[in-house]
């Protein structure tokens, strides 16, 4: 970057540094480069703030937060601000005449039209130095990495692309798996009902246009491109059927002790999940567009340190935030493009990241999932050919279910035959509640006291004490004086894991209370009685 005088396309692959990267040329060249202008998705905004104190400590910053406040007429080293204030702040910015522009997720300006695009280009062009921070270059078409180069003043600008393995060559692999699902009969209807009504809307549209004679070639054709992007709602109908799935797939990862991240594009869809997990007491956080900012960090904090199992992402969690305390990450409903999915895969797989990582896609065959995949597959390939890309191995499908069915077998769930049915099979019962709890005990040799407490600190078991006798582990929740004699019953979670839960005894004194209260009342109400007569 310093011998191409910062005036760079850095295309590094997710998780490769590339925010500390920029941050020690600030470092290295302040006197240069100062002020520097940070343009970066809102979702970001104070993780740049966080690393540039961290990385840039003498500096000076300033965070522009909306459309109105004044910028501080005092001089600052590095100034902040999202790309939905780029176009009307860019001008009072350029007032402060900075000497570099670092743009994160530099195709956001894709598309030469977009007012945003327009105002990068602006401020691009006249400051001297110039980073384009971007690890998806080009998403649809080989003219997006174009446009992005031509912003930097040359038909040919210096590009440097890094791939995770480049970095960090010890990092454990990734692969992707589809896991076939089934839609509950109801959503099945309503889904073959919607599809069938858009492709008679789709022909009678086009025979308005052409022969009756190439309609039909030409609505098969229409329906298996990339126009199906117009058709949301089937794929809310597909997202909505694919829900029961979801929860039963987190369900039986979390009680094998495995936290786990899921992503789904739809509100709706997300939402119905969250009603789901509620009921079934499987514990969660989300991130969707309306979460504030201080929101988003309580939620990731709460998932990395381990004290929720899921964590629930629509497409604005895809990026600039680390998940790494799982290790498998399930793609509910599909994003559109590789790229969008590779930056949310990338969430759990970073620097850091101790185990190889799965990342699983919910596909319901027969729906509008196939088309949408063999479009993916398209862009991955196209990418692949342009700038180059990370290999991931995907597993077969047979290897996918024989997974599961271990699951089913290991996990106390409702199949006799341990198979791979989602989304047909009723749901796990919820876990006994804490304060029905009297002991979790945990066989075989993964279970140690480390793995004893952050399981039931997963599941909101406050443990006070753990035996081990050889064999097994007996975390104690709650006393047993606190149950009933004989009221003890056994809840099988898995062939590891047993719940001991109990009727809980009541309280002493309450009875007591209650009498005495009845007695102050009855008392009461006879010195009225006197006093009314004595008036009388």
């Amino acid at each position: 970057m310093r011998k191409h005088n910062y005036k760079v396309l850095v295309a590094n692959a997710p998780g490769t540094g590339k925010t500390i990267e920029c941050l020690s040329c600030v470092a290295l060249d302040r006197q240069k480069l100062c002020p520097v202008v940070i343009v970066c998705p809102a979702s970001v905004v104070w993780n740049w703030h966080k690393e540039a104190r961290k990385w840039t400590k003498w500096a000076k910053i300033h965070v522009i937060t909306d459309k109105n406040t004044p910028i501080p007429q005092e001089p600052f080293h590095i100034y902040i601000m999202s790309w939905s204030l780029l176009v009307d702040r860019a001008m009072e910015v350029l007032a402060r005449k900075p000497q570099m522009l670092i743009a994160d997720e530099a195709h956001y300006a894709k598309n030469t039209e977009a007012l945003r695009s327009q105002a990068l280009y602006g401020v691009a062009r006249s400051v001297p130095h110039c980073l384009l921070l971007t690890g998806t270059p080009l998403i649809n078409s080989p003219e997006e990495l174009e446009n992005l180069k031509s912003m930097l003043g040359s038909s040919n600008p210096p590009m440097i692309r890094r791939l995770l393995e480049d970095v960090a060559p010890d990092i454990p692999p990734k692969k992707r798996a589809k896991l076939p699902v089934y839609l509950p009969p109801k959503i099945a209807a309503e889904y073959r009902k919607a599809m069938n009504e858009f492709e008679r809307w789709l022909k009678e549209i086009l025979q308005l246009r052409m022969s009756i004679a190439q309609a039909d070639q030409a609505a098969r054709r229409a329906l298996a491109a990339e126009a199906l992007v117009k058709v949301g709602y089937l794929r809310r109908i597909v997202g909505r059927g694919k829900v029961n799935a979801a929860v039963d797939w987190a369900a039986r990862a979390v009680r094998l002790g495995e936290p786990v991240v899921l992503f789904a594009e739809h509100s709706r869809v997300v939402r119905q999940m969250m009603k789901q997990m509620k009921k079934q007491r499987l514990r969660f956080v989300s991130i969707l567009g309306d979460t504030s900012k201080k929101q988003r960090q309580l939620n990731i904090e709460a998932f990395q340190n381990g004290e929720v199992p899921i964590f629930i992402g629509s497409k604005a969690a895809s990026t600039g935030i680390t998940l790494t305390r799982a290790r498998h990450l399930c793609f509910v409903e599909r994003f559109w493009t590789s790229a969008d999915e590779e930056q949310a895969e990338d969430r759990i797989r970073r620097i850091g990241q101790k185990y190889p990582t799965k990342i699983w896609f919910l596909h319901a065959s027969g729906t509008i999932d196939d088309r949408i995949s063999a479009i993916i597959e398209r862009k991955r390939r196209m990418v692949r050919d342009a700038i180059g890309i990370e290999d991931i191995e995907s597993s077969p499908e047979e290897a996918v279910l024989d997974l599961i069915a271990s699951w089913s077998k290991h996990v106390q769930a409702p199949m006799e035959d341990g198979n791979a049915m989602l989304g047909l099979v009723r749901a796990l019962p919820p876990l006994p509640s804490p304060a029905e709890t009297h002991m979790i005990v945990f066989k075989g040799k993964r279970w140690n006291k480390a793995a004893v407490k952050a399981w039931a600190k997963m599941n909101a078991y406050h443990i006070n004490s753990i035996r081990f006798d050889g064999r097994v582990h007996r975390a104690v929740n709650h006393p047993p004086s606190l149950f009933l004699n004989g009221s003890f019953t056994t809840f099988n979670i898995s062939k590891e894991i047993q719940i001991i839960r109990g009727k809980r005894r009541k309280k002493a004194g309450t009875r007591k209370k209650r009498r005495s209260s009845k007695v102050s009342r009855s008392g009461v109400e006879k010195r009225t009685q006197v006093l009314t007569r004595k008036r009388k």
